[in-house]
């Protein structure tokens, strides 16, 4: 799913109708790597060419919330490089990935071969007063409310679900291949038979200076 959003309201360095849109990186989450990553970046025709002088160091910061019931995990990012894009991730907690069966708000409970499912919501700030989230507050595993100061933001805007899964130790083993200083390649550390299905997961690795690569 791609979401979309007015971007830059908040100053007239940008006249041109450009929009940020979201896309969810791995909709499947296992507990043995508890990571949600979703992807935003720039779009709009030759937006970087047709920028003003001093754009670039003005690109917005995008915050992501996860719920889950009445819990909430952050993460942030800031769009940067000629391509304005940028990755966030979020932890959820732990409990999470194992409920307990009880529900909050719905009618029947949650079958645990689908996973505990969870909405991720972003909100664009302007980065004019400062940098992006402090790191710390987008630990916090509670529901609380930011405090921007006067530092503009866009309404939060849902980006779509994505769904845990409680992995057992013993499956959960992971490889990790690093390419670089930006690329790195997960893989099951179990052995692999004739005929299995292997899925590789490929990511750049947040604050990597990578715009783009080719995978052979």
């Amino acid at each position: 799913m791609i979401q979309m959003a007015d971007l830059f309201y908040t100053t007239n360095q940008f006249s041109f109708n450009w929009k940020i849109q979201s896309y969810i990186l791995n909709r499947r989450v296992s507990s043995s790597q508890p990571k949600v990553r979703v992807l935003f970046y720039i779009s709009g025709n030759n937006w970087y060419d047709q920028s003003p002088e001093g754009t670039m160091d003005k690109l917005p910061c995008i915050m992501v919330f996860a719920f889950w019931q009445t819990q909430e995990v952050r993460g942030s990012c800031r769009l940067q490089g000629n391509l304005g894009l940028c990755v966030a991730e979020l932890e959820p907690l732990s409990s999470w990935f194992s409920p307990t069966g009880e529900t909050f708000n719905q009618e029947k409970p949650v079958d645990p071969a689908d996973g505990t499912p969870v909405e991720l919501y972003y909100m664009v700030r302007s980065t004019l007063n400062g940098g992006c989230v402090n790191e710390e507050a987008t630990k916090r595993g509670r529901t609380e409310q930011y405090e921007f100061d006067e530092t503009p933001v866009t309404p939060m805007r849902r980006i779509g679900s994505v769904h845990l899964h409680q992995i057992p130790p013993s499956e959960g083993q992971q490889a990790e291949l690093r390419l670089g200083d930006g690329v790195v390649i997960q893989v099951s550390s179990k052995p692999i038979k004739k005929r299995d299905v292997v899925t590789f997961y490929v990511s750049v690795s947040p604050g990597s200076t990578v715009d783009a690569f080719t995978l052979r």
